[in-house]
């Protein structure tokens, strides 16, 4: 049996601890009064989602065992989620108790507004997989395809199935990526690395925000096409590079967050329910945005209890049961799924 690849379960990780971070920040930047949480939200987004997609397609080698599983190991997750993630949400909106993105949220399973997009993305990327990879030029196509996707003028579709299009460049780049590039881009010296994810604070900072949205149109945006294209394209080589950098330097051996990214489903979807609502409800009660320092630890303890959290054998238990019985329900096959 093949020895697990711990390096990506820890890249995992660290882009679930960035995920959580980034929907609390969302709710302190709506003021433009906080420069660095908004350059923090900013540098997160430019190449977490990215990175996401990349490990999703590099390990997507097998296509016909990823479309098999595609069903049960990812719609039927999303299906839960976001059914779920819609009756708390509306109720929540309903009380007053979530009154930050209500404008934007959708009542919608079919066009998510929710994070769940990913997972719905992910779907549709292992359906696709073997008819992608059986094209030509299969980044020449995916890269163009997420340029495009952005000039329609329907919104809903755009914000449910967007990063379906923009993301897939790097799946694409996932399913190319060989055990032998991984090493190569492992043995760059780590100082360069480290220099890499220090620039990014750049973009981050003279960029437009719009920069990495993968799930709004370019007139959303406020770009011309040719503008909003361009700036993808930059997002692009920018979410590559610092991709590049997360490889580089983070380690390839078993660690005690190497768990949280074995359960990547099951914590993507409990800090998109806790986070914000959850740190929000808390920072009301102590009073924590009064300072900025106490208010980023705050988001950073939090951040991680969310992860350890929905990691542990607890959670993973019940969302196990109700998963296998709604795969018995569904299913004449009722053989679980590797956990």
């Amino acid at each position: 049996m093949k020895e697990r690849n711990y390096l990506f379960d820890n890249i995992k990780a660290l882009m679930l601890l960035l995920v959580a971070i980034g929907h609390i920040l969302d709710v302190y930047i709506d003021d433009g009064n906080n420069t660095v949480f908004y350059i923090a939200m900013k540098y997160i987004y430019l190449f977490h989602m990215p990175v996401f997609a990349f490990v999703s397609g590099y390990f997507t080698k097998d296509f016909d065992r990823a479309r098999n599983k595609a069903v049960k190991g990812v719609l039927i997750p999303y299906l839960i989620l976001q059914t779920v993630y819609v009756i708390v949400a509306a109720i929540m909106i309903y009380f007053g108790l979530a009154k930050f993105n209500a404008g934007v949220f959708n009542y919608s399973i079919i066009l998510p507004s929710s994070a769940f997009y990913y997972l719905l993305a992910l779907f549709a990327w292992k359906l696709i997989a073997k008819d992608i990879m059986s094209l030509r030029c299969p980044l020449v196509i995916s890269s163009v395809l997420g340029l495009l996707i952005s000039f329609t003028k329907y919104d809903d579709f755009h914000m449910g199935y967007g990063a379906v299009f923009s993301l897939l460049i790097f799946y694409v780049l996932g399913i190319k990526c060989t055990e032998s590039m991984i090493n190569k881009i492992r043995k760059v010296p780590h100082v360069i690395a480290v220099f890499v994810l220090l620039l990014g604070v750049v973009p981050a900072s003279v960029c437009p925000y719009s920069i990495h949205s993968i799930r709004l149109n370019y007139e959303s945006e406020g770009f011309t096409n040719i503008e909003g294209m361009l700036w993808r394209c930059l997002f692009y080589i920018v979410a590559i590079v610092m991709g590049m950098a997360i490889i580089n330097l983070l380690p390839a051996t078993k660690t005690f967050c190497s768990k949280i990214g074995m359960r990547a489903i099951l914590v993507y979807g409990g800090s998109t329910f806790f986070a914000p609502s959850g740190y929000v409800l808390i920072c009301n009660l102590l009073h924590l945005d009064r300072n900025n320092m106490v208010n980023a630890l705050g988001i950073l303890i939090f951040s991680i209890l969310i992860l350890f959290v929905c990691s542990s054998d607890i959670i993973n238990n019940i969302y196990q049961f109700i998963y296998n019985n709604i795969i018995g329900l569904l299913f004449k096959n009722t053989s679980q799924l590797e956990k």
